[in-house]
């Protein structure tokens, strides 16, 4: 199998992005561009060079409806609420056809195929006091880790898997016997279930506590009210209407200048990698 280059996979995961833009305006369903999606958009006008993906959220309302009745002729929606393989807190828009995507941390079973990919995230209620929101951040994170964990003990060999990856799936395996006997897809139904219960009552805040990345993004609900279109490559997406006070959330006041040449990596090559099916 051939290797898709970072650009080819920028153009595969753009177009993805205009199927589910197309389909949330069609059925007003609220979504906007969200952390290096936005901060690519505002400062580059597109990708940020070096980014592997398109990352979206959506108020856990329209993630719901979104759930539901999205429906593609070429593109599918993932997650663990519709998907018993799935083995993660959210969903993903994702290619069955032209790519597929191999690695050592897989977010599904080994029944499934899927390559380039949108992440959907959903936006969640979390309390308004800082500190509280903080423990509730930490105690998730603490789950979010473990379940990568799990994920990676049940890494799968597939026929054109390089070297390098094979030996990581095969260390997961012998050195990580407890996780090896969870089963992630329950885990993430778990997971699911433990944020819906602790975050179903509104708040004046949200926040994307789904996949335990950084506790920055503490919004006020308000922020994800009102949305404007922004330059992405060669089209408009919805981003907040005040995309500058979330930027300085997540990224701080300086986040329009470059970071040091040795921080510019692509996350995704570090576990995986994506090929064409075809070619």
């Amino acid at each position: 199998m051939k290797k898709l280059s970072l650009e080819q996979m920028h153009a595969c995961a753009l177009e993805i992005f205009k199927d589910i833009d197309r389909f949330c305006r069609d059925n007003d369903i609220r979504y906007s561009m969200a952390f290096g999606t936005l901060l690519g958009a505002v400062r580059h006008k597109g990708f940020i060079p070096w980014d592997d993906d398109i990352d979206i959220v959506m108020p856990r309302a329209d993630y719901d409806r979104f759930i539901r009745i999205y429906h593609s002729d070429r593109y599918r929606f993932i997650c663990r609420e519709n998907t018993p393989e799935c083995y993660t807190a959210f969903g993903r828009v994702v290619d069955q056809r032209d790519t597929v995507l191999l690695g050592t941390k897989p977010w599904h079973g080994k029944t499934l195929q899927t390559g380039i990919w949108v992440d959907v995230f959903p936006l969640d209620y979390v309390p308004d006091d800082h500190d509280t929101y903080l423990s509730l951040y930490r105690c998730l994170q603490t789950v979010s880790i473990h379940a990568l964990l799990v994920r990676a003990a049940h890494a799968y060999l597939v026929p054109g898997m390089d070297f390098k990856t094979r030996m990581r799936i095969r260390y997961a395996h012998r050195f990580h016997p407890n996780a090896n006997r969870e089963d992630p897809a329950q885990y993430a139904l778990d997971f699911i279930t433990l944020i819906r219960s602790l975050c179903s009552n509104e708040t004046g805040h949200l926040a994307q506590v789904s996949c335990g990345d950084d506790s920055a993004g503490w919004f006020e609900k308000e922020l994800f009210e009102q949305y404007t279109d922004l330059p992405f490559e060669d089209g408009f997406f919805r981003a907040p209407k005040e995309y500058d006070r979330v930027l300085r959330l997540l990224y701080g006041d300086r986040y329009m200048e470059l970071p040091p040449k040795k921080d510019r990596k692509t996350g995704i090559f570090r576990t995986a990698r994506v090929y064409w099916t075809h070619r």
